[in-house]
């Protein structure tokens, strides 16, 4: 199995033609229900996902601008002792939680509170390559910011803070310089949490869990390790004749990146808050899901914290120590499908492609074309 970086997002996106995403503008076709032969086929998927011992436990929504249409889940959340996974199992997000560090960026923006266009220097003037970049760049991945996590999230005197992350960062130069290229970097979303707490003049937890999970009722969620969740599934490692645990590091509930926690039914929550520009306006969406326009090798379909495929497909994959997860939404027909589970990504398990599978199995749709071939960044070798 490839080697996984803690809060990697597996799988990358490049070389592909640049696309306009349009106003989140709905088809009319999504349906207030869905039938016994449509949910079917989508937990058939996930029943052998179990049982061929591709995942430990997996847990799944799907819902529409109104409501969650349906939701389950199937396997264990913890192996031994068994413990089911369920619906209402809290597990990390990973890298899906990089949606909504972006939306929070542009919701200050939104209110006026900061310019995603002006130099990060005027939020983090002690970062010295800061003048350099904007924030945009940091959210679209073009900031250069080091993409190996070691080179921002090691402990600085025993300590792993806010002022680690700078101490570290402060250490290296930028990967390339800011516009040029695309590669995906936690060290860049760290950061831009930073500026989240900044700006906001709380913690970056408090600011999303007042901004935006208490305004949309996500109760269930939060960041990982601020709650002792007795439904909270264990993450694992699969091995040859077992599944080996995994369990989050400091970094890892340290560090906006990948540190938030939900489960399936509030991530629908967050979902039609997105399908009926409630939270964030259609003209904000609009920016957020926007592709950058930009020469040469950092064209990618890469937005701000989302993937954009030419299909108008919009999602983000997730993968921690021990977790494996994705977030979709297809604004055509106006359904959203979300997938967790407990462990990483490997050959048998590929989140962000069942997810697709589940949509088309559902017939949601137009039948949707495979994801776009991934790699990580647009750097040569």
């Amino acid at each position: 199995m490839e080697n996984i970086s803690r809060r990697r997002f597996v799988s990358m996106l490049a070389g592909v033609p640049l696309l306009s995403l349009g106003p989140l503008k709905l088809s009319g076709t999504e349906r207030n229900s869905l039938n016994h032969s449509q949910i079917e086929a989508v937990e058939l998927i996930l029943r052998r996902l179990v049982e061929s011992n591709a995942v430990p436990g997996v847990s799944y929504s799907i819902g529409n601008k109104n409501e969650t249409l349906a939701e389950g889940a199937f396997g264990l959340r913890a192996v031994n002792p068994g413990a089911p996974m369920e619906k209402v199992t809290c597990c990390p997000l990973a890298s899906v939680s990089k949606q909504f560090v972006s939306a929070g960026a542009y919701l200050l923006q939104q209110r006026g509170a900061l310019s995603l266009d002006a130099p990060l220097s005027k939020y983090v003037p002690d970062y010295v390559h800061a003048h350099e970049m904007t924030l945009s760049q940091v959210l679209t991945m073009r900031s250069g910011i080091p993409a190996d996590d070691e080179k921002c999230e090691a402990p600085v005197n025993g300590q792993i803070d806010e002022a680690s992350l700078i101490a570290n960062l402060n250490k290296h130069k930028l990967d390339f310089q800011p516009g040029h290229h695309f590669a995906y970097s936690n060290c860049a979303y760290d950061l831009a949490g930073i500026v989240l707490a900044r700006v906001s003049k709380m913690s970056y937890a408090s600011f999303i869990e007042e901004n935006i999970f208490k305004p949309l009722g996500m109760t269930a969620s939060y960041q990982l390790g601020s709650r002792n969740e007795s439904n909270f599934a264990q993450g694992y490692a699969k091995e040859v004749h077992g599944w080996k645990m995994e369990s989050a590091t400091l970094a890892d509930e340290t560090f906006v990146s990948g540190n938030l926690v939900s489960t399936v039914g509030d991530m629908q929550l967050w979902n039609r808050s997105l399908l009926n520009a409630t939270l964030l306006s259609q003209e904000t969406l609009q920016k957020m899901f926007s592709v950058p326009i930009v020469a040469g090798p950092a064209h990618t379909h890469y937005a701000s914290g989302w993937f954009v495929e030419p299909s108008g497909v919009i999602w983000h994959a997730g993968t921690l120590l021990g977790y494996g997860t994705n977030n979709m939404l297809v604004p055509a027909t106006g359904y959203a499908v979300t997938l967790l589970s407990n462990t990483p990504q490997n050959e048998h398990w590929k989140p962000a492609d069942v997810t697709l599978e589940m949509y088309n199995a559902a017939s949601l749709g137009l039948k949707l074309p495979p994801l776009l071939k991934r790699v990580r960044s647009t750097l040569p070798n």
